[in-house]
């Protein structure tokens, strides 16, 4: 492959590359688009299951949720989305409650029928008895919030299982995705303008995108074989930092996700529920059916496809999800993007592991927006 022939090389065929290929492309540019999995779409590539119209997420549920105009109205040039809005319930004890933490899950819980202002005073006076004043990790934010019953019942076991680790050694930063809600609003997303599924599967979407003509896509190839081989030439580069660099400063520490799935007639009767109890090892099960409202008989067949997701230690060579953000790894994140100039000149880091951020698919493609822009 003659790569004097492009432009651009990007490393990685996610949303994020995606989205930056197209609009470069767009420009005129030729663009190589390469992946060394066998797939595009990165981390939400989906398959239609053949007997059952079902699409399976292959990495764990993804639900398009934006508040951001220019993302929505971008990525409806490539796809049109259902009306699908997120709601999740929590397992614990055998009982399902809304999450996140709402009017309707204190009043089951407590076995109560408090108004908002008064369940807002009583969360108040359960948090007060804990005494924190000044959070400084995950539980003790957890406990200045909503008390220690709560925090016990719906965030320490699911929080320990995820992270695998005491919820005291955690950031309180982390409780930023899980707000507390005193109303009866049990929409996941409560402040996303837009959201929904691609009724034509999230890989389509991807396909869609990557199917101008200025863009060639190369799968299997993995950036390490060819890196030598094209320091000179423009590469935005979504992948780790750490690998990209021989991991010469140490690991960069993530955390990672099996899947386990099944085909079953037991539905579960919801796209997702949370399991809480500590003694359950996956964090979440899915029932993938119930994401495609448009298609009422998919959803109305006996036949289910449920993946349950477990959270897994990272090692070098393992696919990595979400990574562990504090002042250490900043640090030694910091110290690769220095090195990495040094040796690639012409690189640029994008996505969510090259820029070591877990971002929601709208956020990665507002910043594949914004990075275009900047490149003209």
């Amino acid at each position: 492959m003659n790569y004097n022939d492009y432009d651009c090389i990007i490393v990685g065929a996610g949303i994020f590359g995606a989205v930056v290929a197209e609009r470069l492309a767009n420009d005129g540019n030729n663009i190589l688009v390469i992946d060394r999995r066998d797939h595009i779409a990165g981390n939400i590539y989906s398959e239609i299951d053949p007997d059952t119209g079902i699409e399976v997420h292959k990495y764990g549920s993804h639900i398009f949720h934006t508040k951001y105009d220019e993302v929505w109205e971008y990525l409806n040039k490539f796809t049109k989305f259902n009306d699908y809005v997120h709601r999740v319930d929590t397992r614990y004890l055998g009982n399902l409650y809304p999450m996140p933490i709402n009017l309707n899950t204190i009043n089951k819980y407590y076995g109560l029928n408090m108004g908002a202002t008064e369940a807002r005073d009583f969360i108040k006076k359960e948090a007060e008895k804990e005494g924190v004043v000044n959070p400084s990790n995950f539980e003790e934010k957890a406990l200045s919030l909503v008390g220690r019953k709560l925090y016990e019942a719906f965030l320490k076991g699911y929080t320990s299982k995820q992270w695998s680790t005491d919820p005291c050694n955690l950031s309180s930063d982390l409780l930023s995705r899980i707000p507390v809600r005193f109303s009866d609003d049990d929409r996941y997303f409560m402040d996303a303008k837009y959201q929904g599924i691609p009724i034509n599967g999230y890989t389509g979407m991807i396909q869609k995108i990557l199917s101008h003509p200025n863009i060639t896509v190369k799968l299997g190839l993995d950036f390490n074989e060819i890196k030598n081989d094209v320091k000179n030439k423009k590469v935005v580069y979504c992948g780790q930092i750490d690998e990209l660099l021989d991991y010469r400063l140490g690991v960069l520490p993530y955390r990672s996700l099996r899947f386990e799935e099944e085909r079953t007639t037991n539905s579960l009767g919801e796209a997702v529920i949370n399991e809480a109890d500590l003694n359950i090892p996956y964090t979440r099960t899915h029932d993938y059916k119930y994401y495609q409202i448009h298609k009422p008989e998919v959803i109305s067949q006996p036949v289910s496809i449920i993946c349950k997701e477990y959270p897994a230690d990272f090692k070098k060579g393992q696919e990595a999800y979400y990574p562990i953000n504090n002042s250490d790894t900043e640090k030694l994140y910091s110290d690769y993007v220095t090195l990495a100039k040094e040796q690639f000149p012409n690189l640029i880091l994008g996505g969510r592991l090259g820029a070591y951020r877990y971002w929601d698919m709208d956020i990665a493609v507002k910043n594949a927006l914004e990075l275009v822009e900047n490149m003209r």
